[in-house]
């Protein structure tokens, strides 16, 4: 069997990227190695959000051209490689392939037309590989356009995919042992298959036989409609968990953003979530030091947070990117006190974290068992109903297993749970 190597940056679409890519290799008779040493194909799937982000990627794109065998293809995917495309052939010259993220529709095409008969492809080898959970892409691109995010650049416009294989690709997973699907899209909340908006869509994949958790991300505050949050509420495979990204506690920041939203507006969607979901997990993600935003506007950012109570937050220093409408700005806030608004804003939530998760003792939770802990294996990994980790002692348990748990401490960032008799 040819093996294949991948390296995966960014966020959960790029994992779900990597995870299609992987699956129509394995069915195409690859197997996957933790070692470029012996790989005949290395992915790496980039990102772009940040420049960091690109560096680590070229760093270690650099490194893999230099180290692979002779006959090793390395391919490039993601956002990265959709904003520089060929010129970073000429940047790396070990790069075989760059495949856009708007490329990722046509991976059969692509697998068909750079890994010839006679040299990878085996259409006739699967794999029974299978996980407990699992990211399933409902929608591609953004129509949004938030003044920092060079996503819509790289992904392109909205495009659903249809209901009907959406449905097919989770019956397909299902039956190879997965428990729990994360439906996944730049923004889940405009889902529109030919009327079947994304609360018609939860209805439809959680009648489907075998299910037992359903998650989605990520959703933007201007279309979380009352519809969506009380399907979740009345759906009981639905994890009572909302990423919900509000970026800015400030009026004019936000306008600036182009975000679409006031932060009164914010406050009444998370007004309607808890009426419907009093225990729900509410994420989000944060930026701090967008041009222009002043201390007052900073402070009403930590406000917004101590109100929401987030049970946990994605927090970042702004960073210009190229080609954005933010990148016509003046980045006039010095890094080092946008370092300081960070850290702030760290200590705040992770203060409010620890709240949360010490609230928890005594609760009797729901828990589905991920794995073993791997520096720990009298444990095992789990998570609840909403989003928070927890560590079970135990035996006799398997991966995917459901149990009814008693919380019984916390160190601040995991719970760990007893299963009750």
């Amino acid at each position: 069997m040819p093996l294949v190597y991948f390296q995966t940056f960014g966020c959960q679409m790029n994992v779900a990227d990597s995870d299609e890519l992987r699956r129509k290799l394995i069915s195409h008779g690859f197997s996957e190695t933790d070692s470029t040493t012996n790989a005949d194909l290395i992915v790496v799937n980039t990102c772009s959000v940040r420049q960091n982000a690109e560096n680590k990627a070229l760093a270690r794109i650099t490194e893999f051209a230099r180290i692979k065998k002779t006959q090793c293809q390395l391919w490039v995917t993601g956002c990265m490689a959709q904003r520089l495309g060929d010129t970073l052939k000429k940047t790396i010259p070990g790069i075989s392939l760059v495949i856009g993220a708007k490329e990722i529709d046509n991976l059969d095409t692509i697998i068909n037309d750079h890994l010839i008969a006679g040299t990878f492809f085996n259409s006739e080898s699967h794999s029974n590989a299978s996980s407990i959970s699992d990211f399933v892409t409902v929608m591609r691109g953004c129509n949004n356009y938030c003044a920092y995010c060079i996503v819509p650049y790289v992904r392109g416009d909205e495009r659903s995919i249809p209901s009907k294989d959406i449905e097919d690709s989770i019956k397909s997973r299902i039956s190879d042992g997965v428990k729990e699907i994360t439906l996944l899209g730049q923004n889940v909340n405009s889902y529109n298959d030919n009327g079947t908006d994304f609360s018609d869509l939860l209805v439809r994949v959680a009648s489907i036989d075998g299910l037992k958790r359903l998650r989605f991300t990520t959703s933007h505050p201007k279309d979380c409609s009352e519809k969506l949050i009380r399907t979740v509420a009345e759906i009981p495979l639905c994890c009572h968990h909302f990423h919900l990204p509000v970026q800015a506690g400030s009026d004019r920041v936000l306008s600036l953003m182009n975000r679409k939203y006031t932060p009164s507006d914010y406050m009444n969607r998370i007004d309607m979530i808890r009426k419907y979901l009093p225990d729900a997990d509410i994420t989000t993600d944060i930026l701090v030091g967008f041009p222009t935003e002043t201390d007052k506007e900073f402070e009403q950012t930590l406000s917004l947070v101590k109100n929401v109570r987030y049970t946990t937050a994605f927090m970042f220093a702004y960073s210009m990117r190229e080609g954005t409408v933010a990148s016509r700005m003046t980045d006039d806030i010095p890094k080092t006190e946008k370092l300081h608004r960070l850290n702030r804003l760290i200590e705040t939530q992770t203060s409010i974290t620890k709240e949360i998760y010490d609230s928890m003792i005594g609760k009797t939770i729901e828990v589905m068992i991920n794995g073993r802990q791997e520096k720990r294996e009298q444990f095992w990994m789990g998570q609840d109903n909403g989003c928070k980790r927890v560590l079970i002692p135990c035996e006799n348990v398997q991966s995917g297993m459901i149990f009814k748990c008693t919380v019984i401490r916390s160190s601040g960032m995991t719970l760990i749970g007893e299963i009750q008799e």
